[in-house]
Order: C-alpha cells, then sequence, then structure tokens
C-alpha cells in the first residue's frame, strides 16, 4: 500500500471513528432549542412570570448556548473575525451607555453571533444535514398551522384586516431563502414549498414582507439562469399588479382606499405609513445632530417612547444603528453582513449537497434581513430572527469543515508535513 493511500485509509477511519464515538450522527439539540424557540416565539401572546413568552425566544437560546459551548470541545469555524469589528463598537458604546435597557438590547445584537459560534463547534455530518432539512419543513408547516389559527380563515372563511403576524412573516421570509436555493439546484417540489411560505406575508398583509418574501427567489446567490431569474420576475410582477389593486392590499396602503403604484409614495398624504414616516422624520432630524457616532446605545428607544407615548421600535432598523452609533457604527455593521456574504459565498463554491444549499441560503437571507430592517424592527423587537439565521450559518459552517462533501479527496490528498528534529 503506497503512502497517499494509507493516508486516505487513515483520513476514513478518522471520519468513521468520530461517527461511532458521538452524538456525530444526530443534530445537535442546541440546533432544536433554537427552532423551537422561533416557533413559539411565533405562537407568541401569552405570558411566563411576568414577560411575553416570545421574549423568551432569544434568551433561552442565549443561555443554552453558554453551556453548550463550554461543553463542546470542538473548534469554532464560524468565521467570529468578521463580526469582531462590530462586536467591539457595540461592547465599546455599552461601557458608556446612559439609555435605558442599554445592557439588553447590547446584548440582543450579539446573541445570534454567539449562537452561530456555538453552533459551528458542534460536528454535523450528512445524516445530520439531513435532520436538519426535515427540521426546517417542520417549522414551515407549524408556521403555518399558527397562521390559519390566528388569521381563522379556516372558521371564518375570510382574512381579517390586522393579523399581527409579523414574527410569521420574518420566519416565513427566512425559510423562503432556503427553498429557493433548493429550486435553484433543481428541486422542482421545493418552489412549491417557496410559494406557500410566500403567501404568509400576503395573507398578514404585510407589505415588506411581501417585497422581501417573493425577492427571496429570483434574488437567491445560488446558481440561477438569467433567463429563469427574469421569467420568475416577470411572472411576479404579473402576479404583484392585481395583488396591488385588490381591495385588501388598497385599504392597507391608502386611507382613501384607493391609489396607483406611483402614489405609493411617503410624501403622499394618502399614503399610509402607520405612524412610521413621523417617527423617521423625527429621528432624521435628531440623526443630524450626531451623526457621526449617534447618541449612544439604544437612546433611540426613550427618544421615540417620548415621541410616540409607549412605542419603542421605529419600524426602521437603519434609522435605529444611525441614530444610537451614528455613520461609524453602522458602516462597520453593515460592511460586517457584505464581507459575511462574500465569506460566504467563497466556501458555497467549493461546497456540495446539502452543505452548499445551507451555505448560499445563508448568504440569501442577508438580503431578507436587509430588507426588513428598512421598514421594521427585525434586529431587536424579532431577534428570534438573528438566532434561527445564524443557526444556518452555523450549520453551514460546522457541515462545511466536519466532513465537507466533495472535498474529502481533497482533504486526503494534501501532502503530510515532514518534521525535522533540529540539533
Amino acid at each position: 500500500m503506497t503512502e497517499e493511500r494509507a493516508f486516505i485509509m487513515a483520513k476514513r477511519k478518522v471520519f468513521s471513528g468520530r461517527t461511532k464515538t458521538s452524538s456525530f450522527r444526530k443534530l445537535p439539540f442546541f440546533v432544536w432549542v433554537v427552532a423551537v424557540s422561533t416557533v413559539v416565539a411565533c405562537i407568541g401572546g401569552t405570558k411566563f412570570l411576568g414577560y411575553n413568552i416570545a421574549g423568551y425566544a432569544w434568551v433561552v437560546p442565549l443561555v443554552v448556548a453558554v453551556f453548550a459551548f463550554l461543553n463542546t470541545r470542538g473548534r469554532v469555524t464560524f468565521p467570529v473575525k468578521i463580526w469582531l469589528p462590530w462586536i467591539v463598537v457595540v461592547i465599546s458604546y455599552l461601557t458608556v451607555a446612559e439609555a435605558a435597557h442599554a445592557v439588553q438590547r447590547s446584548f440582543m445584537l450579539m446573541c445570534p453571533i454567539f449562537v452561530g459560534m456555538t453552533v459551528s463547534k458542534f460536528s454535523v455530518t450528512d445524516e445530520a444535514l439531513d435532520k436538519f432539512t426535515k427540521l426546517y419543513r417542520y417549522m414551515a408547516i407549524s408556521l403555518y398551522v399558527v397562521v390559519m389559527i390566528k388569521t381563522g380563515v379556516l372558521v371564518t372563511g375570510t382574512l381579517p384586516e390586522i393579523t399581527g403576524l409579523a414574527a410569521e412573516v420574518m420566519t416565513g421570509a427566512l425559510l423562503c431563502t432556503l427553498y429557493a436555493v433548493r429550486y435553484s439546484f433543481g428541486e422542482k417540489k421545493a418552489l412549491s414549498w417557496w410559494a406557500a411560505l410566500a403567501a404568509i406575508p400576503i395573507i398578514a398583509l404585510t407589505r415588506m414582507g411581501i417585497v422581501a418574501a417573493g425577492a427571496s427567489l429570483p434574488g437567491t446567490f445560488a446558481p440561477l439562469s438569467v433567463k429563469r431569474r427574469l421569467i420568475i420576475i416577470a411572472i411576479t410582477i404579473a402576479l404583484g399588479i392585481p395583488l396591488f389593486y385588490s381591495g385588501r392590499v388598497q385599504q392597507k396602503m391608502f386611507f382613501s382606499g384607493e391609489g396607483t403604484l406611483s402614489e405609493a409614495r411617503l410624501n403622499n398624504p394618502d399614503f399610509r405609513t402607520t405612524g412610521r414616516k413621523t417617527i423617521w422624520d423625527a429621528m432624521t432630524h435628531e440623526i443630524d445632530k450626531e451623526p457621526w457616532f449617534g447618541h449612544g446605545a439604544n437612546s433611540s428607544e426613550p427618544f421615540i417612547s417620548m415621541l410616540t407615548g409607549g412605542i419603542v421600535h421605529p419600524h426602521n432598523d437603519w434609522l435605529r444603528l444611525l441614530y444610537d452609533y451614528g455613520y461609524f457604527g453602522t458602516a462597520i455593521f453593515a460592511f460586517c453582513m457584505v464581507f459575511q456574504v462574500w465569506h460566504i459565498l467563497r466556501k458555497a463554491r467549493k461546497a456540495s449537497g446539502e452543505t452548499r444549499t445551507l451555505l448560499y441560503a445563508s448568504a440569501s437571507s442577508f438580503i431578507v434581513f436587509v430588507l426588513f430592517m428598512f421598514t421594521d424592527n427585525i434586529i431587536l423587537y424579532a431577534a428570534f430572527f438573528g438566532n434561527f439565521q445564524f443557526t444556518i450559518l452555523g450549520v453551514a459552517y460546522a457541515a462545511y469543515e466536519t466532513c465537507p462533501k466533495g472535498n474529502i479527496g481533497k482533504m486526503a490528498m494534501k501532502p503530510r508535513r515532514r518534521f525535522r528534529i533540529r540539533w
């Protein structure tokens, strides 16, 4: 047996040995914790120990993550260095913060990163990836059950004007990115799953949700021909225009109950912004006073509360970041996201199988994330979104480093290092 052949056999024994001697075959328990917490956040509504149950959707994963991180021997494969500048900004601002709840909000900003780090320490095989595929399929089904129950459509046969399905819409849009990638790789059934999930914001009548979910397929980072993208965009527009002029959407969009596409703009007094424009204008004015470094960690919360009489979220996370961290902090956050997407895509081009699917979906999820940031509170109010998003990242990185399908050969063919004893 040649030296090269012996090295390949030894490498295979290492992988097979790990499979037999640990919980390698199973999807890490912590991943289930994040998934269940995400679904619970979507259920929401009730309180436990005086707090809304949806709030536990980020607290529980954070607490479990600490124990899982300390009790898992694997190394962190998630590229935490990419997010280190943002972490430094958040911690630095926290040390001099004066606003109430600054500690909590700062931890919420960093929680998804720690979740991704924790998940990436686990060993993830092809069998575990298959279980993860089934897990997010179950999540999609559970999401629809929650939507049907909350809207009462099965009983009344009609959709309510106000649904309060923000958590469901955001989670559904994130799941859309997974099925969009699966479809781009030739899985025809994935298109049905994507369409069903993309219908959730239509049911919920969430405008940015409709845009984000709709953009997840033609805008996916996964390989998809230009021709197919153009066809999908054309079909989306063909379906979107009649939807826009439907009575239910018109009532949502305009105070008068009717309007055109050109009239759907912020400077139109008839355009229904549900108070967003007032908040945004006030924040923009204050941002101009401290443009470069902002007003401090979570300073936007008391300002918005004073302005609105109780509401603490601006429904625009870009303005929140600009208000709290200025152009400096916001630019670093944006840079970290762009660099993260670039790093994921580099890995994705070398991977295959389900690992490749998760890597491309992870990159695509930032498109959905960025869009929601313009009109919603996805960073803090919906902190559970980031936890599950970075769980997908963590699983993808762990799978790539543990046993990257299609790359084992390359790993095995690496020449051995020769050690010399120097006297």
